[in-house]
């Protein structure tokens, strides 16, 4: 393979170019996007933390300038979630809406063709960080998840029930995405003759996590939750539909069986089960949903590829590291008569669906790697042969500082997700929460035959409790 690179002052010059025009991706080209969202982190902290409000509108602000960046959409992501956890809905969903926009101009092949040629070129002499973040498919289906919360908060159900049936259609749209996907790069590493499996082996050490899921956008939390909104509004038929996908996806958790032979009876069924979780007539329900902690960010390993003339290049790729990976902790519930209604279920591990989309995305990401680092092998050795030992030294030095990983992923996005459906007397109550050293009381008005979903996220060892009412 020949690569017509040019001298070497003409190459660095057209990389520093593309890397300007392809925007402020540049940020994590050379800084990587965890070292970043750390700051974005920090962010999600309860309302009673001092100097809260001066260090959060500070965050916020600099994702807001980032806003129609190459990264904007990841930008969003993150500035989205954190203004939604602290009740300001209405920003959320703007920028939760920039986001979907961005999916919507995906979807159309012609505009991804078109406009990602600079970004593309800019990768070529750096790394993948160049090229503007296109989002995952668990990040698209959390991104209509989150909005539904800001048309929820907003006091509009129709908006939130539009979101909510947008996953569906959003799910078929992933899986051609993913099978279009793996053929386009089988078929770019045959034309390049360049084996996948090489690679693929070295990143065996994923599959227990990955084999957790059955697929990297599907997940019970966003079913079970859209589910529970149906059965509050009446609509058992879509919530049975909801409930069942939810049980297929994740059949370890219990009580979604007693949810599906609940709604079955209310449909007419005839069920064998006794034990619906069904509330009396003078009780309401309660739905929580809890939000652990923070996913885990990608890491860097180096793999080691065999060039055309027997050479050796180091190529960095992005990896998590399971040997440390997290646990996740559950709520426990009390109420104000010290009724312990135990802990909450977990039904997805975020964690487990990101390792699982980047196993998928190997094939596609050891393409580009392997075409870059030949260019950049290939730039080295001209450069030696037309500027001598010094203009190797120059290009190999540049190598290996531009040879970065793209650890780009939605990092304020939780751990793992959890749910709890219990059923209190009417009138003014208090849960008592405790998640680890995190606890927090919080008070309720219970209507009789009326759901309240309480939203519960805990970082920062703290709970962060929110209320919507249907």
């Amino acid at each position: 393979m020949e690569f017509n690179t040019g001298l070497l002052g003409r190459c660095f010059f057209a990389a520093g170019i593309t890397t300007v025009v392809s925007g402020c991706a540049i940020t994590s080209v050379f800084n990587p996007y965890p070292n970043q969202a750390q700051t974005y982190q920090s962010a999600i902290v309860a309302d009673s933390v001092p100097n809260r409000s001066v260090m959060t509108d500070a965050i916020l602000l600099d994702l807001s300038e980032e806003r129609e960046s190459a990264d904007g959409m990841l930008y969003m992501m993150e500035s989205g979630r954190i203004t939604q956890l602290h009740s300001k809905f209405e920003e959320s969903k703007q920028d939760f809406q920039l986001v979907i926009d961005k999916f919507e101009q995906q979807d159309l092949a012609s505009t991804i063709e078109s406009s990602d040629v600079a970004s593309k070129g800019a990768a070529m002499l750096t790394n993948d960080n160049a090229i503007p973040y296109s989002g995952a498919g668990y990040e698209r289906i959390f991104t209509h998840h989150h909005q539904a919360f800001n048309y929820w908060g907003l006091g509009d159900t129709e908006g939130a029930s539009i979101e909510v049936r947008k996953v569906a259609l959003e799910q078929q749209v992933l899986l051609e995405k993913y099978e279009t996907e793996i053929a386009e790069a089988q078929e770019e590493a045959e034309e390049n003759d360049f084996d996948i499996s090489t690679v693929s082996s070295e990143f065996a050490g994923l599959d227990t996590v990955a084999g957790q899921v059955k697929s990297s956008f599907q997940n019970a939390y966003t079913f079970y939750t859209s589910a529970a909104i149906w059965e509050a509004v009446g609509e058992f038929n879509t919530a049975l539909i909801d409930y069942k996908k939810a049980y297929e996806i994740n059949p370890s958790v219990e009580m979604i069986k007693k949810d599906i032979a609940r709604v079955s009876k209310r449909l007419g069924s005839s069920v064998s089960s006794t034990d619906l979780n069904l509330a009396k007539d003078d009780e309401g329900t309660v739905v929580i949903l809890f939000e652990d902690g923070f996913v885990p960010s990608k890491t860097e390993t180096k793999i080691s590829l065999p060039t055309f003339d027997g050479g050796i290049v180091s190529v960095a790729f992005p990896t998590y590291d399971t040997e440390l990976w997290p646990r996740s902790i559950s709520l426990k519930v009390l109420d104000d008569n010290f009724t312990d209604y135990g802990l909450t279920h977990p039904v997805v591990d975020v964690g487990a669906l990101a390792v699982k989309d980047l196993k998928e995305q190997i094939p596609a990401i050891a393409v580009r790697q392997a075409l870059r680092a030949f260019a950049k092998y290939e730039l080295q050795k001209q450069s030696g042969d037309q500027l001598g030992l010094a203009g190797a030294l120059v290009a190999n030095i540049y190598n290996i500082v531009s040879e970065s990983a793209d650890r780009r992923s939605w990092l304020t996005l939780p751990n793992s997700a959890q749910v709890l459906r219990i059923n209190l007397p009417q009138g003014a109550r208090e849960l008592s929460l405790t998640a680890g050293i995190a606890q927090a009381k919080l008070p309720l008005e219970i209507e009789s035959k009326k759901t309240t979903f309480v939203r519960v996220v805990h970082v920062n060892n703290q709970l962060i409790p929110q209320i919507f009412k249907l």
